[in-house]
């Protein structure tokens, strides 16, 4: 089964939950394609046991989403969570160790320069290993003089990001993407 199949899937779906008896011409203009490639689709997609078609009248068909559509969509759902999972695993095992080997080199504390989505993952790593977590603004400043691992978080600009790296910050998505 192809993806893009899965994708079209959830797509007709959702717009049956809000336009439930959507016609063909509709489904086509909400989902991004044609009239004669949705009907196609639809075709296939009927053949597959996703969707279910009844006659309305002589001229107007309706569209259900079936057991198996949704059973589809729900794997597919399933199968995204797990692959978000694992690379939530990955990303805070490779956190864990870039301050884990902060605190082996004798850093007092991580200082995080500017934003991050993972400063959540930072706290839970300096929480876990004893170490302190400072947060700063991105803006370029003197880090020397301190017994710290400065991180130059991810959200900050790359300018911003390029002048904390000059000064001796380390990238925090260079960092834990080597260690992952």
């Amino acid at each position: 089964m192809m993806n893009n199949d899965v994708i079209t899937l959830q797509n007709i779906a959702q717009v049956l939950e809000t336009t439930p008896n959507a016609s063909q011409r509709t489904l086509a203009e909400q989902v991004g394609m044609s009239v004669g490639l949705m009907n196609a689709v639809l075709k296939r997609f009927v053949e597959r046991g996703w969707i279910m078609l009844s006659n309305v009248n002589k001229r107007k068909l309706s569209y259900a989403l079936t057991a198996a559509g949704a059973t589809e969509l729900a794997e597919r759902g399933r199968a995204f969570a797990r692959r978000t999972f694992q690379i939530a695993h990955d990303y805070n095992k490779a956190v864990r160790d870039l301050v884990e080997s902060a605190k082996t080199q004798g850093k007092s504390k991580i200082v995080l320069l500017g934003e991050s989505y993972i400063t959540f993952l930072l706290e839970y790593a300096c929480t876990s290993a004893g170490i302190a977590l400072e947060k700063r603004e991105a803006a370029a400043q003197s880090i020397t003089g301190e017994n710290a691992l400065f991180i130059a978080g991810e959200l900050s600009g790359k300018d911003d990001t390029d002048a904390l790296c000059n000064l001796g910050a380390i990238n925090l998505l260079d960092a834990v993407q080597r260690r992952m």
